[in-house]
C-alpha cells in the first residue's frame, strides 16, 4: 500500500482531492453493525400450483381471411 502523501499527490494530480477516513469512526461504525439483531428469516409464501385443464383441446382460429375485409382507404368515396 502507498503511503497517505503518495496518494494525496496522486489525486492532487489527477484534480482530485484525498479524503481519508478516520479508522476509529470506521471500526466503530462496523462494531455497531455487527451488534445490530439479524432480521428473522420469514419464508415466501409459495404460489398455489396452477391447475390445468385436461379437457380437450380447442381449435381457435387466429387469422383473419382479408380477402374479405374491406379496409377504410379502399372504400371509394
Amino acid at each position: 500500500m502507498l503511503p497517505l502523501s503518495e496518494l494525496q499527490g496522486i489525486a492532487q494530480g489527477a484534480g482530485l482531492e484525498w479524503v481519508n477516513s478516520d479508522a476509529d469512526k470506521i471500526t466503530a461504525a462496523q462494531e455497531a453493525i455487527a451488534n445490530e439483531p439479524r432480521p428473522v428469516h420469514m419464508p415466501r409464501e409459495r404460489k398455489p400450483a396452477v391447475v390445468l385443464d385436461e379437457g380437450p383441446l380447442v381449435l381457435v382460429e387466429t387469422r383473419k381471411d382479408l380477402s374479405q375485409v374491406s379496409l377504410p382507404f379502399e372504400q371509394q368515396a
